[in-house]
């Protein structure tokens, strides 16, 4: 198993950008299948006037697995795009928002010589008409449209995102593996739970190699979606 993990992690670190169609993919037909496998097996018997025999269940289960296949494999890409570029817009406008509003939101419902819960003005926060107030308003304003740029540039670049996704997971991988293969080199008793948390100097370098290893392979390939950099 640890030469799986290792394996897999190395594979994504190296060749995330070629692999990124591969493991969509294969996680559309696998994602499609579950679904499809549940609707048939549990969901259509429960809405059927008469319950089914064992035989005509697992007939209908089998039909929902091949269409939840084909289904998962023509919506899940599409729906993973559409996540990639909302979570842009929302993480992008909340730092926005953060950033410029968040201390003056803080001196007006935050007090820092109590503790706990009760350093929340609860009463001023809902009292304060926040979205009415013009200086608030233009921070939002800005906040929506720097968080719609990031939202169109993420899905403008969705093939990058999913890249760093993978390369992230594999340096993951490896860097959890690092201390594992360090004491089985040792000769010294391996406890998993303890020993497979990843360091995090581990992680950052496998990351760094990674996305520098995708750079080089496809910086010279042809314009377009193609070209990384």
């Amino acid at each position: 198993m640890l030469a799986v993990n290792t394996l897999v992690g190395a594979a994504l670190v190296v060749a995330a950008y070629d692999l990124k169609d591969h493991v969509l993919g294969w996680i559309s037909w696998l994602g499609g299948a579950i679904v499809g496998g549940f609707v048939g097996w549990v969901v259509v018997p429960e809405i059927m006037a008469a319950p089914p025999a064992a035989g005509e269940r697992l007939i209908v289960a089998g039909a929902a697995v091949l269409i939840g296949t084909v289904l998962g494999r023509v919506l899940i890409p599409l729906a993973a795009r559409f996540a990639v570029s909302i979570a842009a817009f929302v993480f992008a406008t909340l730092a926005v928002l953060v950033m410029t509003a968040g201390e003056s939101l803080l001196r007006q419902f935050y007090d820092p010589s109590a503790s706990g819960l009760d350093a929340v003005e609860v009463d001023a926060a809902i009292q304060s008409s926040l979205l009415s107030q013009p200086e608030f308003q233009q921070f939002l304003l800005i906040a929506v449209v720097v968080g719609a740029v990031a939202g169109l540039l993420a899905m403008r670049y969705y093939d990058y995102m999913i890249t760093l996704s993978l390369v992230a997971l594999g340096a993951g991988l490896l860097a959890m593996a690092v201390p594992v293969w360090r004491a089985v080199v040792a000769g010294e008793p391996v406890a998993f739970a303890e020993q497979a948390s990843p360091p995090n100097a581990a992680f950052a370098a496998a990351f760094v190699v990674g996305i520098a290893v995708q750079y080089l392979r496809h910086s010279g390939s042809a314009s377009g979606d193609d070209v990384l950099g």
